[in-house]
């Protein structure tokens, strides 16, 4: 079975790097900010907090974002059966150090597809995945009646863009569930 592995906030962890860039850059508590329901990026200053987050993208920076919690065990245990590939939203020029990271933790992907922020749906059927694990609901608004399962990473990252999806998303708390669900598909033939 193929399966899709979202990048930011899926398997790397872009919003522990962001809560430490913004501290250090700004002096802001980023969660503390979010959790009173204010984003940083008007506090900061949007010319600034876009800077920032083109960095975090386009440089050695995204080398310091680390795994989130489970991602290259679970990675690690599914590709001794499947295949894995990246499917990331990333731009043609953000892919250099999203590639060193992927060397960096030995992650075994057999490939990455990008979309410069296109829909996924359309590589995700190209290259028939399974499944594709990601982190942001609106990644499968294009996955009604697709043949990929849309299992969305809830509550991955620090924005509400998981807090609202279609029924046909599944969610999915945390990477050991990820792995139950993979499970479950292999015991139905998917």
């Amino acid at each position: 079975m193929r399966i899709g592995l979202d990048f930011d906030d899926t398997i790397a962890d872009f919003s522990a790097l962001l809560v430490v860039q913004v501290e250090q850059r700004f002096g802001l508590d980023l969660r503390a900010l979010h959790a009173e329901g204010k984003p940083g990026r008007p506090i900061a200053g949007a010319e600034v907090w876009d800077a920032m987050i083109l960095e975090m993208l386009e440089t050695d920076l995204t080398l310091a974002m680390p795994p989130k919690p489970e991602a290259l065990e679970v990675s690690r245990r599914l590709a001794e059966r499947h295949e894995l590939v990246v499917l990331t939203s990333r731009y043609d020029r953000e892919m250099p150090y999203l590639h060193a990271w992927l060397e960096r933790y030995a992650l075994p992907v057999s490939s990455v597809l990008w979309t410069n922020r296109g829909s996924k749906a359309p590589p995700a059927t190209e290259h028939s995945l399974a499944v594709l694990f990601d982190d942001t609901a609106r990644n499968f608004d294009d996955f009604v009646e697709h043949p990929t399962l849309p299992a969305l990473f809830v509550g991955a990252g620090m924005s509400p863009r998981a807090a609202e999806y279609g029924a046909h998303v599944r969610p999915v708390n945390h990477w050991q569930e990820f792995e139950v669900l993979v499970r479950q598909m292999e015991t139905e033939g998917r």
